[in-house]
């Protein structure tokens, strides 16, 4: 607390004080017309430089400009304007992600900042809520659908991809307090300072956050009918995170320190009665280099190294969990223009993974350490024609101990004149993580056999068709259907008999379904729009996923969404911009009946209605405020649970008022 009021005085002495001042940071992007923006170059979906229209992937790119003008808290409200994204509880009042109807909090979507991996290596989950700071994005990439030929295990049904400011970008420094009250407590009071400088050839950045937050201030009931008050401190969300860049020409090196400090009451199924400490601490580090053989040839060579402590607890009586992960990944890739039609990628990685218990537990070898490791190849061949560009690429996984992975790849894309399609066919998996290995079982006739550390990778397969078309200057609409089949998926459980846990290969799962989306941009503004629908009809044979007397749906999961995300420039610096969410009725288990058998819900849908106010420029140059109320209607959302564990819905905010004051310095 005393942390977050020195730097909040700081913040004001700065803002007080002001002596020099100069245009406040903007970028080309502010500037940039609907079709420059859907013609940027990105990577994400292919490696080489596409833009988003030719890019091999169904793919969303969020702004800088669209997140500050939307007034986002946190990433949990800047991907929700995303088609087919949905939030979901996941245990011991976490919050986890999910895509186009499918539950991926547990290593089925890869999140990457500034190209580091954060799942965390002992379940692969993230962890959103108040944690990861916005305000030093220049920009989101979002796959919707499989990365895995080029990323790997992690990134079986999605990508987030975000891309901070760079040194040149920032180009001096700034600060920015964040402050939102709920209806009986504060829901966040959070610090950002960015720094920024490019000499010549040497460039620095250092991104620094720093916060306290209350995941609620509602009532939590659980299952069993016991009840807390959140606004008494039962779930804490306090982020520390330190983003440092340092390059030097084609030498590009990264670091980041990221402490999730998290408090609650909420464990598997009931209750604690008192509140215990959840804390999740990361470290990652990246040196990597762009050697330019000659003007077709480019080879990287790039070292990753990961340490985490996730799911760390020291509460004895509630849950003791005390175990360290560490990650050292080795990856050269080349890139070769062999004309301006053909290019082609290839590369190899290898990685070695050790998890260590640090209270003295053991994992499934009767050692307190787990250690294995994995070596892929992939390559990528991208042909551009008269008629259809054609991507060709694959990536196999050989892992020391579980089965080996395969992920073929291939898309066809093209832009002619105001049209544009993409056809997409795509195989991925998701790698287990050290618990999915360490408690292994195989469901037989007769129940569970322990069978770790043999527990098989999912294998996905995906159909994807995209067209779009330029409906004037300034509008586009797109359209995407797609495919989801997963093939022994990877399923927690919980006998209550034998009082033990584990995971295990299911049958089959999956999704069908479509999304769609229009845009329009002016000097006035811009609004989107976008209509999303699943069905798990006839693919998913998971009943732990299932809804009861309905097989269309999943638990938590929404099957329609429409958002809608909009500015409104009342001048240069004036601007006034509404969201809003619209998700169908979604399904969770909330209480038992008379024995003790789980009763299944019917969540009414839901209307986040928010709107943000900015001002730019207010009585200085590179003075910015802005005051927003997010969910006006208190609608008093709630996260439901993505599979049937016995975990009641975890309350989410009341309506909030927040309060944004930024200053931004620029050196000339």
């Amino acid at each position: 607390m005393k942390k977050i009021n020195l730097l909040f005085g700081m913040l004001s002495l700065v803002i007080s004080n002001i002596f020099a001042q100069t245009d406040s940071i903007k970028t080309d992007i502010f500037d940039m017309s609907l079709e420059e923006l859907m013609n940027i170059e990105i990577t994400v979906a292919s490696k080489k430089a596409l833009t988003l229209r030719e890019s091999p992937g169904i793919i969303t790119i969020i702004t800088e400009e669209e997140i500050q003008n939307s007034g986002a808290r946190d990433l949990v409200d800047v991907l929700r304007l995303v088609p087919g994204i949905f939030f979901a509880m996941d245990v011991q009042g976490t919050v986890g992600i999910g895509m186009r109807g499918s539950w991926g909090h547990d290593g089925k979507i890869l999140l990457l900042i500034d190209g580091q991996e954060m799942n965390e290596q002992a379940y692969s989950s993230q962890q959103f809520g108040n944690h990861y700071n916005i305000d030093q994005i220049k920009r989101i990439e979002v796959i919707r659908g499989p990365g895995s030929s080029i990323y790997g295990g992690y990134a079986e049904l999605g990508v987030i991809n975000i891309i901070t400011k760079t040194a040149d970008e920032i180009n001096g420094f700034s600060v920015k307090g964040t402050y939102g009250q709920m209806e009986k407590t504060y829901a966040r009071r959070n610090v950002n300072l960015n720094f920024g400088k490019k000499i010549k050839d040497f460039e620095i950045s250092l991104l620094g956050f720093i916060g306290e937050g209350n995941r609620s201030d509602q009532t939590y009931t659980d299952i069993y009918g016991n009840t807390f008050d959140m606004s008494k401190g039962g779930g804490l969300t306090n982020p520390t995170n330190l983003n440092v860049g340092l390059n030097y020409k084609n030498l590009k090196t990264r670091f980041i320190y990221d402490n999730y400090k998290a408090n609650t009451v909420s464990l598997f199924d009931a209750i604690y009665p008192d509140s215990y400490d959840l804390n999740f601490k990361n470290m990652f580090a990246e040196i990597k280099y762009d050697l330019k053989v000659n003007e077709n040839l480019t080879i990287t060579p790039k070292f990753n190294y990961k340490n985490q402590l996730p799911w760390y607890s020291l509460n004895s009586s509630a849950f003791p969990y005390q175990i360290q992960c560490e990650k050292i990944l080795g990856n050269i890739t080349s890139s070769y223009d062999i004309n301006d039609k053909i290019n082609i990628i290839a590369g190899g990685e290898f990685s070695n993974d050790i998890a260590n218990y640090l209270d003295g537990s053991t994992f499934y070898n009767d050692q307190s350490k787990f250690e294995y490791n994995n070596l892929s190849f992939f390559a990528q061949a991208l042909l551009k024609t008269k008629f259809v560009n054609v991507t060709l690429g694959g990536r196999m996984d050989k892992h020391s101990l579980v089965e080996t992975a395969y992920s073929p790849r291939i898309g066809l894309t093209k832009t002619i004149n105001n049209f544009h399609f993409k056809l997409l066919y795509s195989q991925a998996f998701r790698a287990p993580g050290v618990e999915n290995m360490n408690v292994a079982y195989l469901l037989s006739d007769t129940g569970f056999i322990d069978v770790a550390p043999n527990i098989l990778p999912e294998k996905t397969n995906v159909i994807e068709f995209e067209i779009g078309y330029k409906l004037a200057e300034k509008m586009f609409v797109t359209a995407n259907l797609f495919n989801i089949i997963t093939q022994d998926p990877i399923i927690y459980f919980y006998d209550s008999e034998t009082e033990s846990e584990g995971y295990y290969n299911a049958e089959q799962a999956g999704t069908r379904g479509v999304d769609l989306e229009y845009k329009i941009r002016d000097k006035w503004g811009y609004i989107t729009t976008n209509y999303s629908f699943y069905t798990a009809k006839s693919l998913n044979k998971v009943e732990t996923f299932s809804v009861p007397g309905n097989e269309n749906a999943l638990l938590a999961a929404p099957q329609h969404k429409i958002t809608l995300n909009s500015s409104f420039k009342i001048n240069k610096n004036f601007s006034i911009n509404p969201s809003v969410i619209f998700m169908s009725k979604r399904y969770g288990y909330a209480n038992l009946d008379l024995t003790e058998t789980e009763i299944i819900s019917e969540h009414p849908q839901v209307l986040l209605a928010n709107i943000f106010i900015s001002y730019n420029n207010l009585f200085t140059k590179g003075l910015n405020i802005g005051i927003g109320v997010y969910d006006i209607l208190n609608t008093k959302f709630s996260y439901i649970q993505a599979y049937n564990n016995w975990h009641s819905p975890y309350p989410g905010t009341s309506r909030e008022i927040v309060l944004k004051i930024a200053y931004n310095f620029n050196f000339k």
